[in-house]
């Protein structure tokens, strides 16, 4: 065999002894890594989950609620990520004091509505905008001045005390349903939490009524009609001012819970 041959067979002889002891290493390396709980067999890398899709029913949520609509319960019923109805009930009852001109009234209001909304969520978020309507279970603001000063104004002439009397009325909301509509933040029914805080900002769009006023005074049973004709401009004065109110605003924060 010439000098070429021997020299490929050498290194033939030294690739496989090679081989042979890598072999006998990495089954060492083995027995040694199962030994102490290891694996050296390739490992696959877990495909990248996916986002998870948004799916399934909201549910509902239970919530109390109190703002310019007064204190009250309400019920959000999930229908998809981007739609909500709510159903509530609201109770307000306050006794302001309302300047007409010269005419300081004492009012009892007592505003008890049921409200059916229905939020859109456009981006899937908290962001939400609200239309629907409010249904006046009970409207209405009694009406009621006892004048002291020694002359006050009523419609265009001034009256003493005794003339006047006490002046009394009612106003009510004209219609029952009045709509909504209006912004807000907070999604009760949202998947990643049990608590919820939410803030509605938004406008009722409501008329008022104002009966006639009625006095016990002896302008109105005076033969002369002068007082009883100031008295109808008084009412008109009143309804002015509460026609100042058919935007009503709504402004309310709500806690609720979701099953």
């Amino acid at each position: 065999m010439n000098t070429n041959g021997k020299t490929i067979l050498a290194a033939l002889a030294l690739a496989f002894g090679g081989v042979l002891a890598a072999s006998a290493q990495s089954d060492e390396l083995k027995a040694r890594a199962q030994q102490e709980g290891f694996a050296l067999s390739p490992v696959e890398r877990p495909a990248e989950s996916a986002e998870p899709e948004s799916g399934g029913w909201p549910g509902i949520a239970l919530g109390v609620k109190a703002g310019t609509t007064g204190v009250g319960a309400e019920l959000t019923f999930g229908i998809c990520r981007y739609l909500n109805l709510r159903g509530g009930y609201n109770w307000f009852t306050v006794e302001p004091s309302l300047k007409v001109d010269d005419v300081k009234f004492d009012a009892d209001i007592d505003l008890d509505t049921a409200s059916l909304l229905l939020d859109i969520h456009p981006f899937g978020g908290v962001f939400r905008i609200s239309g629907g309507a409010y249904w006046h279970l009970d409207g209405t603001a009694a009406l009621s001045a006892t004048p002291s000063k020694p002359w006050t104004q009523i419609g265009n002439h001034s009256y003493e005390p005794a003339s006047i009397g006490t002046i009394s009325g009612r106003a009510t909301v004209e219609d029952d349903f009045v709509p909504y509509v209006g912004i807000g933040w907070g999604n009760a029914v949202a998947a990643d939490a049990a608590l919820t805080f939410s803030l509605d900002l938004g406008v009722m769009f409501q008329s008022y009524d104002v009966e006639p006023l009625h006095s016990t005074g002896s302008g109105a049973t005076s033969s002369d009609s002068t007082f009883r004709d100031d008295l109808a401009k008084e009412r008109k004065r009143v309804q002015d001012h509460l026609d100042d109110w058919q935007i009503y605003p709504v402004v309310a924060l709500s806690l609720a819970y979701h099953f």
